[in-house]
């Protein structure tokens, strides 16, 4: 059966849907359950206005897939450089990921990422194999259907890899 556990600062004030006969939870991100939800999941959706990371990058297994489609600032983040850095990183667009987006740009200003390092989203969709041996992390700066059409795209782009 799936788990889809959400992480929020405030669980008391959350109501979450039944995902598909899913096993469904809240948890607070601050709590000691949060880092072992991170280590099992498959897929980590970020969705915050975050400023700083949200998590360590070593809770994000090798295997995983990070959707970061939150904070639209060069001065905000959600993930860390380190999970950048270990990363496939999957960008909708080199030069608006470069302009808007804090997790490449903090990433690429501390050393961990490179420019050359982004792959553009449409190499992805176009079937670029991506390594099975790191985490694939795609971060988003457009509008939220994009997201969600984009974050479909790469998922059905890591299926094909294993």
């Amino acid at each position: 059966m799936a788990e889809v556990r959400y992480l929020v600062r405030r669980p008391e004030a959350v109501v979450v849907p039944n995902l598909l006969g899913a096993d469904t939870g809240v948890l607070n991100s601050r709590g000691s359950e949060a880092e072992s939800a991170l280590r099992r999941a498959d897929v980590i959706v970020c969705a915050t206005t975050a400023s700083e990371p949200l998590f360590p990058s070593a809770w994000v297994r090798d295997d995983a897939v990070v959707i970061a489609v939150g904070s639209h600032s060069p001065a905000a983040r959600e993930l860390p450089a380190e999970l950048l850095g270990r990363a496939s990183v999957v960008v909708e667009d080199r030069p608006t990921a470069l302009r808007e987006a804090g997790d490449v740009v903090l990433a690429i200003a501390e050393g961990a990422l490179s420019e050359a390092d982004l792959i553009p989203m449409a190499e992805v969709v176009g079937g670029r194999e991506l390594p099975a041996d790191r985490p694939v992390v795609f971060k988003s700066v457009g509008m939220a259907w994009q997201d969600l059409v984009v974050a479909r795209a790469v998922l059905d782009g890591i299926s094909r890899r294993g």
